[in-house]
């Protein structure tokens, strides 16, 4: 069984390359499915002046959408949620992220991407039930003003 003289020509085993290549396609689908849960595009903002970006160093962020009839849908949530929903929902999500935390503190930042035709007491509620859960960064999210 002499491997020297064969003549034969051998083909490299690509299956591990392949194999790469789908888990990677798969990866940046699943990513990409995420990111477009996430901003729902039947929200309009409202405008403001003073928006400013998404600060990159917040690195764990919930974000909250609330659609024009005041319910509020999240990532993993199949439905729009109603306030008492919502508050059960914050409430098991901040219990999980305390359980997560090495030293206990939650550093969840809440991004709440609220329609500008909501009513603001709907707003206003729904940063208070995050606060009553524990939630300490809370973010508004607006739509910059075209000068």
């Amino acid at each position: 069984m002499s491997h020297g003289g064969s003549s034969e020509y051998v083909e490299p085993n690509l299956t591990p390359l392949l194999d790469l290549v789908l888990q990677i396609l798969m990866f940046f689908i699943i990513c990409a499915n995420f990111v477009e849960e996430q901003f729902s595009g039947d929200i309009l903002l409202p405008v403001a002046s003073s928006a400013r970006p998404i600060d990159a160093s917040e690195v764990d962020v919930l974000f909250l959408n609330v659609n024009p009839d005041g319910k509020v849908s999240a990532v993993g949530r199949e439905y729009p949620m109603e306030l008492a929903e919502t508050k059960y929902y914050l409430k098991t999500y901040y219990e999980d992220q305390q359980r997560l935390a090495k030293d206990g503190e939650v550093r969840t930042a809440v991004v709440l991407r609220a329609d500008g035709r909501v009513n603001y007491v709907r707003v206003y509620d729904l940063l208070r039930i995050c606060k009553d859960q524990g939630f300490r960064r809370l973010r508004l999210r607006a739509s910059i003003r075209n000068q």
